[in-house]
């Protein structure tokens, strides 16, 4: 390919033992408890002997806000996992890769896959598990020109009634575009919804600054399920035309296939990606990696139907690095698509790889882009 990739979702984080970018360390943890608390691609282990565990220990299942946290010595642990004590016993989550000793992926690091890779440059995604990251991103942009720009999160149980997003003011600067993670709505006990109309004046602020969003979302929660959180975008679409949206980890089509791997979308999320100015990204081995082995032949017959629904105008490849290492590597989170997507034309393959991130990225345009 005679053109520079962009992959629309890696990441770059301080040890996850640090504050990261919140007022002080228990802020960050208490995040970083309420995230593996919903996290469910991984399981829980018991320490002494790695057996599973079935119980979820670090939440009140009944009180999602931020009450809910059990006392239960959550801690982070070393080489990708967190840990935590109950009735006397440890337990873990292997999050991320074991080679990741502090929790921690430098800009460099991540620099050495993308040149590994063959990959240009990078959407720096956000998410309050690895901290408020947007003055990291901004220094790692400038130490690699061209390489690297960055989501800023806002803190959304707290963006009503005064917007918070004064990050909107640096969007000069290419460090300015937006994420929303519905679970962040847990320090408010998710009221109120993000698609009330308390929240109006930031997404009207939002809509005015001309910047994207990119959704984290859920498939259970308080929000209720995949479903019920298109339905809250559809609403905050209708009100505020002008956002463009990206759901971040791609539609979830396992949850709408049969034994045959025919999709059956729900409506509202088909009208979304058919009608609506929403974009979804391509990132299928963090969320497939667990169930079937590389090149993953079953995402490919889910994603050559979503491209024939929606086209290639829709979708944006990403890896979610360094979390992917968990089933496979860097190289092959790309690879996968590129060697073996032979249903799609050069020009479809370089919209997904290229050309609808500059579309929403223009910081990243080089003079060679058409």
């Amino acid at each position: 390919m005679d053109y520079g990739i962009i992959d629309c979702h890696a990441h770059i984080f301080p040890p996850a033992a640090m504050a990261a970018g919140f007022p002080d360390v228990a802020t960050h943890l208490l995040h970083q408890q309420r995230s593996m608390h919903m996290h469910g691609n991984q399981p829980y282990r018991r320490m002494r002997d790695r057996s599973l565990v079935a119980e979820r220990p670090l939440w009140d299942p009944n009180d999602p806000s931020a009450t809910g946290r059990r006392d239960v010595n959550f801690r982070v642990g070393t080489h990708g996992r967190y840990e935590w004590t109950v009735n006397g016993e440890d337990q873990y989550v292997q999050f991320l890769a074991p080679w990741m000793r502090d929790l921690e992926m430098p800009a460099e690091t991540l620099l050495a896959y993308m040149d590994y890779a063959g990959v240009a440059s990078a959407v720096l995604q956000n998410e309050h598990i690895y901290g408020n990251l947007a003055a990291d991103f901004a220094e790692a942009g400038k130490a690699h020109p061209g390489r690297f720009v960055g989501l800023a999160q806002v803190e959304e149980a707290f963006a009503t009634p005064t917007p918070n997003c004064s990050a909107l003011t640096t969007r000069s600067a290419g460090w300015a575009w937006r994420a929303f993670t519905t679970t962040g709505l847990f320090r408010s006990g998710y009221r109120p919804m993000h698609s009330d109309a308390a929240y109006d004046p930031y997404w009207s602020l939002v809509e005015r600054s001309g910047l994207p969003v990119f959704w984290v979302q859920s498939g259970a929660s308080p929000v209720g399920t995949y479903e019920d959180e298109m339905r809250h975008l559809a609403r905050i679409i209708e009100r505020f035309p002008g956002i463009h949206h990206v759901l971040v980890h791609g539609v979830p089509t396992a949850l709408y296939c049969d034994e045959n791997d025919r999709l059956t979308l729900p409506p509202v999320l088909d009208s979304l990606l058919s009608e609506a100015p929403v974009s979804a990204e391509i990132l299928y081995p963090i969320a497939w990696g667990g169930r079937q082995e590389y090149p993953y032949p079953r995402a490919h017959k889910h994603i050559r139907q979503l491209l024939d629904r929606f086209g290639a105008g829709r979708f944006l490849w990403g890896s979610d690095a360094p979390n992917v290492d968990r089933y496979c590597t860097y190289a092959q989170s790309l690879t996968y698509f590129t060697r073996h997507s032979d249903y799609l034309s050069d020009a479809d393959r370089r919209a997904i790889l290229r050309d609808n991130a500059l579309t929403l990225f223009p910081v990243l345009r080089q003079p060679t882009d058409p």
